[in-house]
């Protein structure tokens, strides 16, 4: 069954709009029911789940059919022959817009979630389902329908010689940009790389400053200790108290050698002394915070005890 969005927003939007993407996978007997029917289900669970701004906009995406809700055929998810591997395929999709606000992400994201309960199904994050991440149970936007990177993004690390490691971001693509990457970082500060990674993908998506163009030469961009903290869900102790000047210099590259996978690299700013990661790295913390950076570093996925209390101190 296609429940599809009109033809001039399916097929008339920019090359480079967004279309965050979420799948539900569910038994092959279940089904959903007619489109009025499946409408109004969706718009009580909407009006009982989300609150403000985006509640509105989003309703108003689901009334006006922008967006688009396919059954797909049944699928293979196992590769065992001795078990049984067909799955139903739900794909849910929206345009969505660039800046701070993303209603779109969160209205593909939300509606997915109510057909999984629905359906008693899962969603699955096709971005980031690689590396067996799912999108966070629960997650509901704010009023204002802005992001934290850190719910959305994952950051995978990979082991290099001589005891180093390459950072990626994985998942931009639901915001329409390339994802990230960090070379070369030193096994101790692999964390902070991680936080200065996420900073920087918080500066692109909410549009302070665009991803640069391929081939098109080193560019910078100015991360501050307030990107930083949104982009690790304003969480207190993901971030020591400011000691430094609050902000610092990052170099961005996009190699036009490089075909697949398409990322932007983070490097030294340009005029750096020096360009070796952990250098700059920790030049950029002392700026950011002016601290040395700390051998005992926590995760970069907050506790999620500490996230609830957070939450009910700011609702309250």
């Amino acid at each position: 069954m296609h429940h599809p969005i009109p033809s001039t927003t399916s097929t008339n939007h920019h090359p480079d709009t967004p279309i965050p993407t979420f799948f539900v996978l569910t038994s092959p007997t279940h089904r959903l029911p007619p489109r009025a029917e499946l409408e109004r289900w969706l718009g009580r669970w909407l009006m009982r789940e989300l609150s403000g701004w985006v509640q509105l906009v989003i309703v108003e995406m689901l009334i006006d059919g922008r967006l688009e809700i396919i059954e797909d055929a049944l699928v293979r998810t196992r590769v065992d022959p001795r078990q049984s591997d067909e799955q139903r395929l739900i794909v849910v999709r929206c345009c969505d817009r660039v800046g701070p606000r993303r209603p779109g992400l969160w209205a593909a994201m939300c509606v997915a979630e109510a057909l999984a309960e629905l359906v008693e199904g899962e969603v699955v994050d096709p971005r980031r389902a690689g590396l067996g991440l799912r999108p966070r149970a629960g997650l509901r936007p704010p009023a204002d329908a802005r992001v934290h990177v850190v719910d959305h993004l994952g950051v995978p690390s990979s082991s290099m010689q001589g005891r180093r490691h390459w950072l990626t971001t994985v998942g931009m693509a639901h915001f329409g940009l390339p994802d990230l990457e960090l070379e070369a970082v030193p096994g101790t500060m692999t964390e902070i790389a991680g936080r200065v990674l996420l900073g920087v993908a918080q500066h692109l998506v909410d549009g302070t400053a665009a991803a640069p163009r391929v081939g098109a030469g080193p560019r910078e961009v100015l991360l501050t200790l307030g990107e930083m903290h949104w982009a690790l869900g304003r969480d207190p102790l993901a971030m020591p108290a400011r000691e430094g000047r609050g902000w610092t210099r990052v170099g961005l590259v996009r190699e036009p050698s490089r075909a697949f996978p398409d990322l932007v690299s983070l490097r030294a700013p340009i005029g750096a002394r020096s360009s070796s990661s952990s250098h700059w790295i920790t030049a950029a913390w002392l700026d950011l915070v002016g601290r040395p950076v700390p051998r005992n570093q926590r995760s970069l996925e907050p506790d999620r005890a500490q996230r609830n209390r957070v939450s009910a101190a700011e609702s309250s």
